[in-house]
């Protein structure tokens, strides 16, 4: 009689390996996606920091008087800036909402703030850096 008490206990117990399984399973694809997206998160962080340290060594082999720095360098107008937010826009996504910023004190510390906006993203991310630019 008691094979008869214990019939459907494989099915169940094979239907609780499988439900462990499957949650095994999306647990690991969603580590997957939140490691792409932190990946794609610190190759834009990474594009940032280069564009960023580009600017600033434009400034060091250029004229480093402050009106020049000034005039050439800060945003939205410099000359210099404007061709160089184009090639950020290149590089990272929405930059035309969220445009970089370029400040000049008067002396010479240079802040430079590049920021973007990933698809779906709810904030803009941004990185910033400070230079002094010696004469």
């Amino acid at each position: 009689m008691k094979a008869t008490t214990q019939r459907g206990v494989i099915l169940i117990e094979n239907m609780v390996a499988l439900l462990i399984f499957s949650v095994g399973i999306l647990g690991m694809i969603g580590m997957v996606a939140t490691s792409l997206k932190n990946t794609a998160d610190a190759k834009f962080r990474n594009n940032a920091s280069f564009l960023a340290n580009q600017i600033v060594a434009r400034m060091w082999v250029d004229d480093k008087t402050n009106a020049t720095l000034k005039s050439n360098y800060e945003s939205p107008n410099g000359a210099r800036y404007v061709e160089w937010k184009t090639a950020v826009a290149g590089v990272l996504p929405d930059v035309a909402a969220n445009p970089p910023i370029i400040l000049v004190n008067a002396q010479n510390v240079v802040t430079v703030s590049v920021r973007w906006k990933l698809p779906g993203a709810q904030a803009a991310s941004n990185y910033t850096m400070s230079a002094m630019i010696n004469q």
